[in-house]
């Protein structure tokens, strides 16, 4: 833990020093990891500003923050730091899960024959889920084929999820590949 505290027209008293010192443990403890902090403390016309800068790792963040008590702007100039930390960090544990451990619902084709619902691991819950990224993808033409045409067609592309339309009562249907392995189909009952 490297904490340095600056003060420009500002006396750094031991106790803001021990505040700064004390927010840095708490963010550490967030980041998992020792940060480095630079404190600027500053002070106009009867408003005190603190200005939090941390680094960890190759990450960085900064803050500001102005108010009439210098305890109060480094105590939420702090919590800008660790709400900043938070959400990059929540940020790249979500690009290390990958969209594979997100969980998928699964819908059957009314005759009680469809998929089994897929049941999300249990995590610990989390305060804050990160928003969900949208990808749009290419157009698919929803060709009139048959669900095994359909299975084959998939099975040649690739891909995960194809939308067609069935030939035999000519709905719009959606294949998909299973966790398992196995095809899934959609078809609605509208």
């Amino acid at each position: 833990m490297a904490v340095e505290c600056t003060g420009r027209n500002v006396e750094v008293t031991p106790s803001l020093k021990e505040l700064a010192e004390e927010r840095t443990q708490r963010l550490e403890r967030h980041l998992g990891g020792p940060a480095k902090v630079r404190v600027v403390l500053s002070h106009q016309r009867h408003r005190f500003g603190a200005e939090v800068i941390a680094t960890h790792r190759r990450r960085r963040w900064e803050a500001t923050e102005e108010t009439a008590d210098v305890r109060a702007a480094l105590a939420a100039a702090f919590e800008k730091i660790d709400a900043q930390a938070m959400r990059d960090t929540e940020k790249l544990r979500g690009r290390k899960r990958g969209w594979a451990k997100l969980p998928v619902a699964a819908a059957g084709n009314g005759d009680g024959g469809g998929p089994e619902p897929v049941r999300a691991p249990a995590t610990k819950p989390t305060r804050r889920r990160p928003a969900a990224r949208v990808v749009r993808a290419r157009p698919a033409a929803a060709k009139p084929m048959g669900v095994d045409e359909a299975a084959l067609a998939m099975e040649s592309s690739g891909e995960d999820v194809l939308v067609f339309r069935d030939a035999s009562n000519d709905r719009v249907s959606v294949l998909y590949r299973r966790r398992d392995g196995a095809l899934g189909l959609i078809v609605p009952e509208c």
